[in-house]
């Protein structure tokens, strides 16, 4: 007699000794802490330190909660290791030793959380993953990951603000991402990009979805569905704010009751998609279709699959280099002009070997920074290095000049007072410079596995001038100017 595809009691002559898979289960929970700690500490220090990505704290007891959900189900399964998951695992350990030796936290964060879940088929077996599916999977919602959408956002919430605006014929003129009305003018900041909202929404939507539904289409429907709610329920909190705010003369919307508008706006739409979902739910759990037992040689071989590969990335990564940083990065120059903080530029990186920061008689700023290719603490390309104040500052226009690997970047910004700033830049490693994040990234790799011990540095210039032909043939001079000061120090 079975119950949802699964035996009620399982022959004696199946059952596995308890004892194998308990030190085989614990060496292995012992082994991932340890060679994964540093990235799942990265990952905390990002929900300790961004409200977008808080939720991150629940993912794991909600995880446990929908397998105590199962107890009764799960206590009739024998715990049957198969190597197949365990040897799709091994490319991920390639990914995250390779991501990790050059600190990108993002690739080397969702491998160490694609490589537990795959650890945990690999043990449990297939009748486990049948059953259990959902709450492993969602496991993927530890890793921050989003940020890449935020200026897609701002400008999907800029352009419904300003044809909300319209509809109720209230004055706005746009440029680029600030909005000017009658009496003010408003910015589409990153905080005002929805993420927050977005991916609240999909973690919460997805949940719902597997608590609710059998079927596919309803729940890819209903996520999809809350996710296009979402995106423009932040469009309606964002115009209200402009609205209260222009009524108001800025007297209400955007002290502490701007954050709870946004959350009520968010409980509204969540309550309501929840409402709407429930009416459709399906009423019958799926049945898991029956899967062979594991044999002992299954068991030895997944055994050597997970062990040996994940010790010897472990031992990879304690012998990757990395170069002691000071507390406090020691500038170069010790002479030049500094820069002028009426209308500040912001740029900002943390952590280096040396940075100088100064202005010439001109006005013309110039930026320069050190970094080890690899280094105890810190990294030239990080979130919180960036090349001005995000706060102050939005990008008009960006280009790219001369081809990837001796290229340079141009950036236009415009701040609330309409005033604008252009910053050239570049990063450095060796011969190559590249105004691409990601390929100097790839740069970085090819440099510290081929033990090529350059320094990697970052340039940068910037002026307000008024006149934009008068600003580019200034900023062209001082790119010049500054390789030349960097090249007579060397």
């Amino acid at each position: 007699m079975t119950q949802h595809g699964m035996p009620l009691s399982t022959p004696l002559t199946q059952q596995r000794p308890i004892l194998p898979f308990t030190l085989l289960l614990t060496s292995l929970t012992a082994l991932y802490l340890l060679v994964f700690w540093p990235t799942l500490q990265s990952m905390e220090l990002i929900w300790r330190h961004s409200e977008t990505y808080m939720h991150g704290y629940l993912i794991a007891p909600i995880s446990l909660w929908l397998l105590y959900r199962q107890r009764q189900q799960l206590s009739r399964l024998q715990p049957e290791p198969t190597v197949l998951p365990a040897i799709l695992a091994l490319p991920l350990l390639l990914i995250w030793l390779l991501a990790y030796s050059i600190n990108i936290n993002f690739v080397s964060q969702f491998a160490a959380v694609f490589y537990l879940q795959l650890l945990i088929w690999s043990l449990l077996g297939h009748r486990f993953m049948r059953y259990c599916w959902f709450p492993i999977g969602f496991l993927i919602f530890l890793v921050p990951f989003g940020e890449a959408a935020n200026p897609v956002l701002q400008q999907i919430t800029a352009d419904l603000v300003v044809a909300m605006l319209q509809l109720i014929n209230m004055p706005v003129y746009r440029d680029g991402l600030y909005l000017h009305t009658a009496s003010a003018v408003f910015e589409v900041a990153v905080a005002c990009s929805g993420l927050n909202f977005l991916l609240s929404s999909l973690v919460l939507s997805c949940l719902f979805a597997y608590l609710h539904y059998q079927r596919l289409y309803k729940a890819v429907l209903f996520i999809a569905l809350v996710l296009l709610l979402s995106i423009l329920a932040n469009g309606i909190r964002a115009f209200l704010l402009v609205v209260i705010g222009e009524k108001s003369q800025m007297a209400y919307g955007f002290g502490a009751d701007h954050y709870y508008y946004g959350w009520l706006v968010f409980f509204i739409v969540m309550f309501c998609s929840f409402w709407l979902g429930a009416k459709f739910s399906d009423d019958n759990p799926a049945q898991a279709a029956e899967v062979p037992p594991a044999t002992s040689r299954s068991f030895k071989l997944a055994a050597i699959a997970l062990v040996l590969p994940l010790s010897l990335a472990g031992l990879l990564s304690k012998t990757l280099p990395a170069e002691a940083t000071p507390e406090t990065a020691a500038p170069l120059f010790s002479s030049m002009t500094p820069p002028d903080t009426r209308a500040p530029w912001g740029i900002q990186f943390y952590d280096g070997l040396s940075r100088d920061h100064w202005q010439s008689s001109e006005g013309v700023e110039f930026f320069y920074a050190t970094y080890a290719n690899r280094q105890q603490q810190g990294d030239l390309i990080t979130w919180h290095n960036t090349l001005f104040n995000l706060e102050h500052w939005s990008i008009r226009h960006a280009r790219r000049e001369g081809a990837l690997l001796q290229s340079y970047g141009v950036l236009e910004l415009v701040n609330p007072q309409g005033q604008v700033r252009e910053v050239q830049f570049w990063y450095q490693l060796g011969s190559y410079q590249t105004n691409s994040r990601v390929m100097f990234k790839l740069l970085q790799l090819k440099f510290l596995w081929l033990q090529r011990p350059e320094a990697a540095e970052v340039f940068a210039v910037s002026s307000m001038q008024p006149e934009p032909l008068s600003r580019q043939q200034q900023l062209e001079q001082a790119r010049h100017t500054l390789q030349q000061t960097i090249a007579n120090e060397r």
